[in-house]
């Protein structure tokens, strides 16, 4: 009996369930119908249906074409106000050979219909009616056609003018017909201008955006980054000597980008220099490889120091040096056809002039940090037990103190950048937290399981919300979060240096919980590197794609002025993050058995890379970057109606002038556009995929 009754007590349940769920569906549809305003007591307003009928009349019936036409004008006489007696109007005198038109009646008042009959006009013309009152401010009526036989018939209503009772206007009737074959409009015209503009705004935002997108895709890419875990030590010391890294760059390094940047403004010297430089290195390098060393001597490391030290130089120099190249050749390519060349080549030069200090400081960072991570690898992995976490607890409380002063610099830009100070705090606390209660909650009390782990998640969060408030509370982020200001100018005098006060207090809040996480973690612990580059590439890629191209445009517009400059950035920024969600999505999803394999022979993480997931990733990248192109050249239209340029510019001042027939070319181009590419990138992707 129970057996019985037991399925039939859950087949009520789950009936009961389903039924709340679609009750509660129709409810929350219900409340959308309301919030979302739908209602059809507008769309059954006849001016409303007149307007939109117009509309898309208009828009159906686009002037593509145009012909060269010849008229001819016949006018008649109407009286508004018929005489008392009776009396015809009197017309103007028919000239032989003309067309002749009559008018019935001859007058009227505002409102009533004349009947105007044409004899004697040109087959298949058009006829075009017109009332001219005595000011001589024509307004129009009707359009007509004649038949073959050159005679038409049409009727129109008189219209309604003040003050002008007994006064006799005219009728200008013009008949047209065409002299030539059909040519594109002007209107044709410049819509296919504007469109070809759209189609390489899109290729050039697309084009930047791509190889952006596929360095990032890689570190976006989960199956990929998890892998990567160093030390908790050497991520540290690497940290540390990012800053050092770039101080050092932009001091010693730009002076050589500098002297590379004027050696290529002189045609010669830019040639000639990146060779010798290139040529000394080679040289350089197949000198000092000739003598042999032991791998882990000191002389070694010394050597390939001493090696990519000179590489940096060498290629700093060759970038400045190119830079300057492309800045002469701009400049002196000023005709015909090499305009473009030289505008192209110019803006290259004037680019890497613009961010050769970032290169330098950049290249120069990532350089002292990787010398460093393999200087203190072996000496590290010596440390063991206290010197350790004592270490571990230095270095901690170092690089803390670094991330946490470069996000407060990161908050003078905007209010809301206020904030990821208390969130970076909260995740630092939850992992102090965390740590804490391994150490004292110890298996034997706790064992491992369900309910450690719960345990173990309930205190992270609540150290995680304690760590936000109080950082919230003494980093002032209710400053800018609320108030909407930017951070205290206020400074601490620290060690003779005056420091912003919130740099300060930032830098010790990263300073003790980094130096707490270290001490309890030690030198040796494995951190995450690899997932936390992917959680921060990840983060920033949503960040981008979730504002929209048009706020994006509106911005660039302020900052490069109205044209398609400003829409090639938008849609550039936004590809990217577009592109680099795609891109990454597709990485994860790859075969791992060709990177098994190729891992069983030895082989090194970038060969693995290169050998096992860029074949299976090139098919589906080409797919997406031809969709994206698609995507970019639709999105240009919205974009062109805040300033980006493109075809969406002129398409916004043919509806903001209600110029429809003329917005229709450009609705249609944009449609041709769109299927062409996609049957371009069918036939490529058939091809290559």
């Amino acid at each position: 009996m129970n057996n019985t009754d037991r399925p039939s007590s859950r087949s009520a349940l789950r009936r009961l369930l389903l039924v709340a769920a679609v009750v509660l569906g129709v409810l929350v549809y219900a409340y959308g119908w309301r919030v979302t305003d739908i209602s059809l007591e507008e769309t059954q307003d006849p001016i409303r249906q007149d307007s939109v009928t117009r509309a898309l009349r208009e828009l159906l019936s686009p002037d593509i074409f145009d012909q060269d036409r010849t008229s001819e004008f016949v006018y008649a006489a109407i009286a508004l106000g018929c005489p008392e007696d009776g009396t015809p109007i009197e017309q103007p005198a028919a000239e032989p050979g003309k067309p002749q038109v009559t008018v019935s009646p001859d007058c009227g008042r505002g409102g009533d219909v004349i009947t105007v009959q044409g004899t004697g006009f040109a087959p298949h013309a058009d006829v075009f009616l017109r009332w001219i009152p005595p000011s001589g401010q024509s307004r129009p009526l009707v359009r007509t056609d004649v038949d073959d036989s050159g005679n038409f018939t049409t009727r129109f209503e008189i219209p309604r003018i003040r003050g002008s009772q007994g006064e006799t206007h005219r009728l200008e009737i013009e008949e047209s017909w065409p002299v030539s074959l059909p040519y594109f409009s002007a209107t044709t015209r410049t819509v296919i201008e504007k469109i070809i503009e759209t189609i390489f705004l899109a290729l050039m935002a697309t084009t930047i955006a791509v190889p952006i997108a596929a360095i990032l895709s890689f570190l976006a890419a989960r199956n990929l980054m998890r892998q990567v875990q160093l030390p908790l030590g050497n991520v540290l010391v690497g940290f540390i000597l990012l800053p050092v890294g770039w101080v050092l760059g932009v001091t010693l390094l730009s002076p050589v980008a500098t002297l590379g940047m004027a050696w290529g403004k002189e045609l010669w010297l830019g040639l000639v220099g990146p060779l010798i430089a290139l040529a000394g290195y080679a040289l350089v390098d197949r000198s000092v490889n000739n003598v042999e060393l032991s791998l882990h001597s000191l002389g070694y490391h010394a050597r390939r120091i001493g090696m990519n030290i000179l590489l940096l130089v060498i290629t700093v120099f060759v970038i400045g040096a190119l830079g300057g190249l492309g800045i002469w050749l701009g400049e002196r390519l000023q005709v015909g056809l090499l305009a473009d060349l030289g505008n192209f080549l110019g803006t290259l030069g004037r680019l890497i002039e613009l961010v050769i200090t970032l290169i330098t400081g950049a290249g120069a960072a990532f350089f002292a940090a990787s010398v460093g991570m393999e200087l203190t690898r072996d000496g590290l992995k010596v440390l063991t037990g206290t010197p350790s976490h004592i270490v571990g607890g230095i270095l901690g409380a170092i690089g803390g103190a670094l991330l946490f002063a470069g996000l407060a610099l990161i908050a003078n830009i905007a209010a809301l950048l206020t904030l990821l100070l208390p969130i970076m705090t909260a995740i630092l606390g939850m992992q102090v937290v965390i740590m804490i209660f391994n150490r004292a909650v110890k298996p034997t009390v706790l064992a491992e399981g369900d309910a450690r782990q719960t345990a173990r998640l309930i205190v992270g969060i609540a150290g995680a919300v304690i760590a936000f408030f109080l950082a919230y509370d003494l980093l002032e982020t209710g400053r800018g979060l609320v108030d909407g200001r930017l951070p205290s100018s206020l400074t601490w005098d620290v060690l003779g240096y005056q420091v912003q006060s919130i740099v300060a207090k930032a830098a010790l809040v990263g300073g003790v919980l980094s130096g707490v996480g270290g001490l309890l973690a030690g030198t040796r612990a494995i951190f995450p590197l690899g997932l936390t580059i992917y959680n921060v590439t990840r983060t920033i890629l949503n960040a981008l794609r979730s504002i929209e191209p048009l706020i994006m445009g509106i911005v660039f517009v302020i900052w490069v002025g109205v044209g398609p400059f400003a829409g090639v950035l938008a849609l550039t920024l936004h590809g990217i993050a577009a592109l680099g969600k795609l891109y990454s999505e597709q990485t994860e999803n790859i075969d791992p058995g060709p990177l098994e394999a190729i891992q069983a022979t030895g082989a090194n993480r970038l060969q693995t890379i290169v050998y096992g997931v860029v074949p299976q990733i090139i098919p589906p990248y080409i797919a997406f970057t031809m969709y994206r192109w698609d995507i970019n050249v639709r999105m240009s239209t919205i974009i062109g109606f805040v300033g980006g340029g493109g075809i969406g510019f002129l398409l916004q001042q043919q509806i903001n002038l209600l110029r429809y027939q003329d917005a229709g070319v450009a609705v249609l181009a944009i449609a041709i556009v769109v299927s062409a590419l996609d049957y371009a990138s069918a036939t490529i992707r058939e091809r290559m995929v």
